[in-house]
């Protein structure tokens, strides 16, 4: 394969501006700086499509992969999403911002039942302590339960304990009930995770090293189910999950992007390793390619590619469709923040 269709339709000028601001393996593309921030008509389409809907809905908060704040010219949140169905909201990691994303949306606080976490790693569980005491403060029912792998209920109590004196405050200020711990439930191994009158949650353990467990989640709701792969490396668990899945949202990795942005960083004398990136990624994280293939095994009827590497916006959408349609042939979507499906 020639650089030329390495690259693809990579933006280098991207590769180059994300140099720039960003020292990490995830760079800011400037492809859409106008739009770092959604505008007031995308954010009404966004409530309005969530007003009065009588059919389970899935927001994507954030869709980029890597602890990177969003920068000017990155359109891309951290990794977080909320299902809404019966007027009952579940929340499913907490990266950087969504907090912010999920007022956005317009879903009220008092709505949300459960939150879950698929693994401890920043990008996904960065803003699970913030979005607890701001949710209390917006009226989130009390306790809230909460699901994820050990040390889930050391890192609540922890935090709680960080809070306090800002709880404390509040409390007085505002005669309010104080901020009682979650309802924490570890779960280490898989099976059913929760079930109530809305949805039942099944878990699957990935593979994600050096983290462990990973989790992979199915939402089976009344009306449609949803599965996330969490991060992993393609793997059989996560296509057994998924199985005739309405929906599988699984990250996805551009491998040429990643290349170039490495090699990129080390012409600009950053002290990389090429090899010992590369390793990392290729044994933690699935190719985009290989996730049409799991996607296909699965006969989930759409692919959502999420958590993308590089989380970018030089890259067009088409390039990764691309990619996922060698081995799927359903619908495929690209994620974007504040998507609704």
């Amino acid at each position: 394969m020639t650089d030329a269709s390495k690259r693809g339709s990579i933006s280098r000028r991207s590769l180059l501006a994300g140099l720039a601001t960003m020292p990490t393996v995830f760079v800011a593309g400037d492809s859409f700086a106008a739009r770092t921030e959604p505008d007031e008509a995308a954010l009404k389409k966004v409530q309005g499509t969530l007003k009065g809907a009588t059919r389970t809905k899935l927001v994507i908060l954030g869709t980029a992969a890597g602890p990177i704040p969003t920068v000017p010219g990155r359109t891309r949140h951290m990794t977080s999403h909320v299902m809404v169905s019966n007027s009952t909201a579940y929340v499913l990691d907490c990266g950087l911002g969504m907090t912010n994303q999920f007022a956005r949306t317009g879903i009220p606080f008092t709505t949300v039942r459960s939150i879950l976490i698929t693994h401890h790693h920043p990008d996904h569980n960065i803003e699970y302590g913030p979005f607890l005491v701001l949710g209390w403060i917006q009226g989130m029912p009390l306790p809230v339960r909460a699901f994820g792998p050990p040390p889930l209920k050391q890192m609540t109590d922890d935090l709680l304990r960080a809070y306090k004196a800002t709880i404390d405050f509040w409390v007085e200020d505002f005669k309010m009930k104080p901020l009682v711990s979650p309802d924490v439930r570890e779960v280490s191994t898989p099976g059913i995770v929760m079930q109530d009158e809305n949805v039942k949650v099944v878990a699957a353990i990935v593979q994600h090293p050096p983290v462990r467990p990973a989790l992979a989640y199915r939402f089976d709701f009344q009306d449609r189910s949803i599965a996330f792969s969490g991060d992993t490396v393609p793997i059989e668990t996560v296509v057994e999950l998924a199985k005739g899945a309405d929906i599988l949202v699984h990250e996805a990795m551009y491998v040429p992007a990643l290349e170039a942005y490495i090699r990129n960083r080390i012409a600009a004398g950053v002290p990389t390793r090429f090899d010992v990136y590369m390793k990392h990624m290729m044994t933690a994280h699935s190719a985009v390619e290989e996730v049409g293939r799991v996607a296909q095994q699965a006969g989930v009827k759409t692919l959502v590619l999420s958590h993308l590497t590089p989380g970018i916006d030089g890259i067009e959408d088409k390039t990764w469709r691309a990619e996922a349609a060698k081995h799927f042939t359903g619908e495929i979507v690209v994620a974007r923040d504040l998507m609704v499906l």
